[in-house]
């Protein structure tokens, strides 16, 4: 094998080990994500952004915070948070998720637990109260709020 080879056998290897940095949630487990296709995450794991990533979920992150992952939230290597079903404000507009893949809000939703999430971010709460989605807040699929670091809002 000459060193342009082995050059890029390591390459290959290495953006393998980077696409299988994406954890995530799922039924109260911890899956790493391999080709889009989730596994059984088998041991504590460090994200290349220095995030720690326990097997219950809880993220240890690289400036001292500590978060704890619910279903369907995902964390990418470099500590952004996602989700696989809800929606989220990214760049001024409201996104949905469905599945893990996004797509721009077409319509009003209301949620299972009764609030209604408007297309320009604004969140009418069931008992009246009214609030507006910020760049990198996340609601997931029952209406609960979480912050860009995926931490729980009232």
């Amino acid at each position: 094998m000459n060193k342009y080879s082995l050059a890029l056998a390591v390459l290959m290897l290495s953006a393998s080990a980077v696409m299988a940095q994406e954890v995530m949630m799922k039924d109260g487990k911890m899956m790493t994500m391999n080709d889009g296709r989730p596994m059984a995450m088998e041991k504590d794991m460090t994200l290349s952004n220095g995030n720690k990533v326990m097997m219950d979920g809880t993220v240890m992150m690289k400036d001292g915070g500590k978060m704890k992952m619910q279903n369907g939230m995902m964390m990418g290597a470099n500590g952004h948070m996602s989700m696989r079903d809800g929606m989220t404000m990214k760049d001024g507009k409201m996104m949905m998720m469905k599945d893990g893949q996004s797509m721009a809000m077409d319509k009003d939703v209301t949620m299972s637990n009764g609030n209604k999430v408007m297309m320009d971010g604004t969140i009418m709460m069931k008992d009246g109260k009214k609030m507006n989605m910020k760049n990198g807040m996340m609601m997931d699929g029952n209406g609960m709020m979480m912050d860009h670091n995926g931490m729980m809002m009232k």
